[in-house]
């Protein structure tokens, strides 16, 4: 079976992979000791030489799981990591792209699923518009929030170093408080195009429009039901057509259930498995 490997973080906060790609979706194993050779193992973000030297040594066949472009950073790790991996899975098409300049194995792509539950999608601005934005500290210092005109919103800001601190029910409260979700990016920076676009995904699913100016092009993949593009004129678009940012969430909540609950990914999970499974063997009977 996949067993994915969440070793024990000691009190750090757990990466997002643990909680979408692992948690979600599979069997999750603090020690590799936990696997057999009948096994496939997933590895996150989190996984050194060492665990690829066990797995080798133990003939255990495994999964790289990669969910960012952490490259040049984590390529002498990535690099001995590829090398004997049975495939690589990922996030988004542009991320499958830049891996395979890496790696002759195959690449497989899994969106995160949201773990967020359908929410009713309100719309009851009282006087000031209410808006949150939520993400990573390194995405968070990207922005320069004097280039939108935001001061006639009252935004909260949500990341991992503050000024409001990230947790999963802390994210959920202020998007529920919200009128709609604002997330700026840089379009500018080298990880930005390689993001997945669970962000916008968890948003609609709590029943909020997204305003962003991304050019990712896994989030322009949801350009039916948020705005992509000027965040000024994304906002004036909120005030002033509500029944129409109204029946976009609502179309967007029904394309994440369709393609992002985790019985969905898991399925495809459950498909990758079974694929280099079956090659295994007839690989085997050859």
């Amino acid at each position: 079976m996949l067993k994915f490997l969440t070793p024990d973080r000691k009190g750090a906060q757990e990466p997002y992979s643990y909680r979408s790609r692992a948690r979600l979706v599979g069997e999750c194993i603090l020690e590799l000791s936990e696997a057999t050779q009948d096994d496939i193992v997933v590895l996150g973000r989190i996984h050194d030489s060492s665990h690829i030297d066990y797995l080798r040594k133990n003939n255990i066949r495994y999964i790289h799981d990669i969910c960012d472009n952490k490259w040049p950073k984590l390529e002498k790790l990535w690099t001995n990591t590829n090398s004997t991996a049975t495939a690589i899975t990922t996030t988004c098409d542009e991320l499958k792209q830049l891996i395979e300049t890496k790696t002759d194995k195959p690449v497989y792509v899994i969106p995160d699923p949201t773990e967020r539950q359908r929410e009713e999608v309100k719309w009851h601005p009282n006087g000031i518009l209410q808006a949150v934005y939520y993400g990573s500290a390194g995405n968070l210092k990207q922005i320069n929030w004097d280039d939108y005109d935001i001061y006639t919103l009252e935004l909260k800001v949500i990341s991992n170093e503050g000024p409001i601190m990230w947790s999963y029910d802390t994210q959920g409260k202020y998007v529920k408080q919200s009128d709609f979700v604002l997330l700026p990016v840089d379009n500018t920076h080298d990880m930005s195009r390689y993001k997945g676009n669970n962000r916008p995904v968890d948003a609609l699913m709590q029943g909020k429009f997204v305003v962003t100016n991304a050019e990712i092009p896994s989030w322009l993949t949801l350009k039916d039901y948020i705005w992509c593009g000027d965040i000024d004129k994304g906002i004036k678009y909120v005030k002033y057509n509500t029944n129409r940012v109204l029946d976009r969430v609502r179309a967007g909540q029904q394309h994440v259930i369709d393609n992002y609950s985790p019985g969905v990914i898991s399925a495809q999970w459950q498909k990758v498995y079974e694929n280099l499974t079956y090659n295994v063997k007839r690989y085997m009977r050859i």
